[in-house]
């Protein structure tokens, strides 16, 4: 067999090597970009700057439970991100409104493997995270009232407060930032 060099095709092949080799490095770098994820999350270090503790009042009355859920998971992350960039989270979630009709439902903490399979679960199982994560939680009794629920057991962690109102007046004027969720 005789093998005969042609210039033309050498050159095309060095063209559809280089051009390989190019689109994997940049599949490759792609790939890491993709993969690290977090890694390469955005930050607010500027907004932060100089803080140390952060003091924030989470009020929530969402009115269905697929929103109550989406509030809390806000509140999770929040927490876990302030924590990550070096600042220490004090936060207080009240409870008002039509979300105490949630809340005033759920009495057992579901088994751990049933965990996050029903909206009502993965609620639960936000609240837990969030008790382990040192966040006080208080549920509005005039609420729980007015809605015919004033003597319902609540999940562990939750307290029962006279006036959700009157507290965020005092946890604001004690500091705390409010943000409405």
């Amino acid at each position: 067999m005789k093998v005969t060099y042609n210039a033309e095709r050498g050159v095309a092949a060095m063209k559809n090597t280089r051009f390989s080799n190019l689109f994997s490095l940049m599949l490759a770098g792609l790939f890491l970009v993709v993969s690290a994820g977090p890694g390469f999350a955005v930050d607010d270090r500027e907004a932060l700057q100089g803080m140390t503790a952060a003091k924030v009042v989470f009020d929530v009355k969402k009115d269905d439970p697929q929103k109550l859920l989406r509030a809390l998971t806000a509140i999770r992350n929040a927490s876990e991100n302030l924590t990550r960039q070096g600042v220490r989270p004090d936060i207080v979630v009240t409870f008002r409104g039509a979300s105490v009709v949630c809340l005033a439902d759920m009495k057992e903490v579901p088994e751990v493997n049933e965990y996050k399979e029903e909206i009502m679960d993965k609620i639960s199982w936000n609240i837990i995270e969030l008790k382990k994560a040192g966040v006080q939680m208080e549920i509005c009794s005039l609420a729980l009232s007015l809605v015919g629920m004033e003597d319902t057991e609540l999940l562990p962690g939750i307290k029962k407060v006279g006036n959700s109102l009157v507290s965020l007046i005092a946890y604001q004027n004690k500091g705390y930032a409010m943000v409405a969720i």
